[in-house]
C-alpha cells in the first residue's frame, strides 16, 4: 500500500515497525534484550516473587509503565507508538510470527 494513502492507525503501526527496527539494532532482539534483563530483576526480587517472571511478563510490564505514562498529564504522541512497539515484541517473544498464517495475517492489515 502507498504510504500517502495509510489512515492515521496504519501511519502510526508504520511508525512503531521503524522504531522496533531502531531499537532492535541498538539493543538486539527483544527475547535477547529481555532475557538479560528479567533475569536481573529476578535475581534482585527473587525473595518476593511467588514465581519468576518471564520474558513475556517483562514486556508487559513496559508495556503496562507505557500505559501508565500515558494515562497520565503528560500524553506524548509517541505513546501509542511504543505501545504497539512493545505489543508486537511481546508477540515475537511468544512466538506470533513463527505461526505459517501470520505473515498473510499481518498483511491484511497494512
Amino acid at each position: 500500500m502507498d504510504p500517502s494513502k495509510y489512515t492515521p492507525a496504519q501511519k502510526m503501526l508504520a511508525d512503531a515497525i521503524d522504531v522496533i527496527g531502531q531499537r532492535r539494532q541498538t539493543y538486539g532482539p527483544p527475547a535477547q534484550h529481555w532475557s538479560m534483563t528479567v533475569a536481573l530483576v529476578n535475581a534482585a526480587f527473587g525473595s518476593v516473587l511467588k514465581t519468576p517472571l518471564t520474558v513475556s511478563d517483562w514486556g508487559l510490564i513496559m508495556l503496562l509503565d507505557k500505559v501508565a505514562r500515558w494515562k497520565g498529564p503528560q500524553k506524548t504522541e509517541d505513546g501509542p507508538i511504543d505501545m504497539a512497539g512493545y505489543a508486537a515484541c511481546i508477540s515475537e517473544v511468544e512466538g506470533y510470527g513463527n505461526r505459517p498464517d501470520a505473515q498473510e495475517e499481518l498483511r491484511r492489515f497494512v
